[in-house]
């Protein structure tokens, strides 16, 4: 483990770097299984770019957890994990040319910031809109960043949203209203969409409702407690 930073008040950064140096091989979207010592192994999506050095995951302290209250109280610079990946079919579609929709709730924007990084990189020019709900301002993280992608590229925005308190300049609300009313129409769009079970659900009924077809709709199901794929 070669990196470990605060995102939120309950979302550690975990940077993970290969001993031998091999490859990081995997498709934006995908995660990874990861065994840390002592504890049960968990499943955490890549936040990061494929090719970078290390792996970036973001790991929410989730009450009662085991992994994850090891990761945000025990866990060092230094500890050797396991890892198995990549694992899952929520990636991003490159050949696909239409509008994108994501949707991130929580440390599901993990996903979400390595499918748009990536689109990015590789030249994708078709409307991106990122939509990222949270709780309350202190639950929020990368806004910045996003923000900053937005002004270079003109095909990204990125809208935050918070359903428990009013804070400017920010959405209030659930998120999947604050996409609902701007958008109408997703016949042709990809979906991609990671975060608790309820907002998934709310997700993928909104989208399906405006028009998306189910095979454009690529949602990963954060579980929890500590069954998540995060």
């Amino acid at each position: 483990m070669s990196g470990l930073d605060d995102l939120t008040h309950d979302i550690k950064l975990v940077r993970i770097s290969p001993v031998d140096g091999s490859p990081l091989l995997f498709t934006a979207g995908q995660y990874a299984q990861v065994g840390f010592d002592g504890v049960p192994a968990r499943s955490y999506s890549m936040a990061n770019r494929h090719g970078d050095d290390s792996l970036e995951f973001h790991i929410r302290k989730v009450p009662g957890g085991v992994t994850s209250q090891h990761v945000h109280e025990a866990l060092k610079a230094g500890d050797k994990l396991t890892l198995e990946f990549p694992l899952g079919s929520s990636y991003l579609r490159q050949h696909h040319s239409g509008p994108i929709l994501c949707i991130a709730g929580g440390s599901g924007l993990a996903p979400i910031k390595s499918i748009v990084e990536t689109a990015l990189a590789h030249g994708m020019k078709q409307p991106i809109h990122v939509y990222f709900g949270a709780r309350g301002a202190r639950d929020l993280y990368l806004v910045e960043h996003f923000e900053t992608l937005a002004d270079r590229h003109n095909n990204l925005s990125f809208t935050a949203v918070l359903s428990d308190t009013q804070v400017a300049p920010h959405r209030h609300g659930f998120v999947t209203d604050a996409v609902a009313e701007d958008l109408a129409d997703f016949d042709g769009w990809k979906a991609y969409v990671a975060g608790p079970p309820p907002m998934v659900d709310a997700a993928m009924a909104m989208a399906f409702a405006r028009g998306l077809r189910p095979e454009d709709m690529h949602a990963d199901v954060f579980f929890t407690p500590e069954g998540q794929e995060g």
